[in-house]
């Protein structure tokens, strides 16, 4: 198979339709960052052609690669293409049958070794059940609420992930999310916010919830299914046809949360980390 690294999202652009357009449900996270107005310096961006083009991966912008788009056969041809152009890899991730063997790919041409670190369910929303005698309403965020959001999300991130706190960077993933055109959905109680999630803009028809966070001490009175629905809503109220979210394998609640309004396993996606 034939590996091309492509250098810019203009000239990547007919590899993503080819690849990632006809199934938008399982390519939410290519096509949202895709979308996304970052650089292309340094952004890897391969496809795999057979005659035809038969496959597709193209980097977050914290550089892990998304392999959903890749078949397995063509794996080893990439994992050598990428180590030939000095390519350096923090992780990947996608769905098992393609981040899996990636990974070991990769394992086997660098040494490195291959630690998976996350499962994430991919769902999709069926019948939207709502939460019955949940308290409160929805609304969007506005701007007085970015201190507030800035401190829920680096909750989010130090929780969710073990990440470092890290307050610049949380603002400036929130400059993310108005620049991807995504809403942040609040449910309130009494006009305080109680519970979030990020709404991504319809893309492809698709419309992808999260991060959903509740602070601790406001958690146990169905806040994330109430907003979770009301972004449900709202996605579908900016023209989405299909609704999508992840959850973390691990934490049962809310993956139980989630069934619960209506939202049904549709996949599974991995991550590995090198080191």
């Amino acid at each position: 198979m034939d590996v091309t690294l492509h250098r810019t999202r203009g000239e990547f652009a007919p590899v993503a339709r080819s690849v990632y357009l006809p199934d938008p449900v399982t390519f939410t996270v290519e096509l949202t960052t895709l979308r996304m107005p970052l650089s292309d310096d340094g952004r890897l961006m391969v496809s795999v052609t057979d005659g035809v083009t038969v496959g597709a991966a193209v980097a977050l912008a914290d550089g892990a690669l998304l392999t959903s788009g890749l078949p397995p056969t063509s794996v080893t041809d990439v994992a050598g293409a990428l180590t030939g152009a000095k390519s350096r890899l923090p992780s990947v991730r996608g769905i098992r049958d393609s981040a899996t063997p990636f990974a070991a790919a990769w394992s086997d041409v660098t040494g490195m070794n291959a630690e998976l670190t996350d499962v994430e369910p991919l769902y999709r929303l069926g019948a939207l059940a709502a939460p019955a005698g949940v308290p409160g309403e929805s609304r969007l965020a506005v701007g007085r609420e970015v201190d507030l959001l800035v401190e829920w999300l680096d909750a989010f991130f130090v929780e969710a992930f073990g990440a470092p706190s890290d307050h610049d960077a949380r603002r400036a993933y929130l400059h993310q999310i108005a620049a991807a055109d995504s809403d942040i959905v609040l449910w309130t109680v009494g006009g305080t916010p109680v519970s979030m999630a990020r709404v991504h803009a319809p893309l492809a028809g698709v419309s992808r919830i999260g991060p959903v966070f509740t602070p601790a001490g406001r958690r146990g009175h169905g806040y994330a299914a109430a907003v979770t629905t009301a972004g449900a809503r709202h996605a579908h109220a900016r023209g989405a046809d299909e609704v999508v979210l992840f959850a973390d394998a691990a934490n049962q609640g809310a993956n139980r949360v989630y069934r619960r309004i209506g939202f049904v396993a549709v996949d599974e996606h991995v991550h590995y980390a090198f080191g």
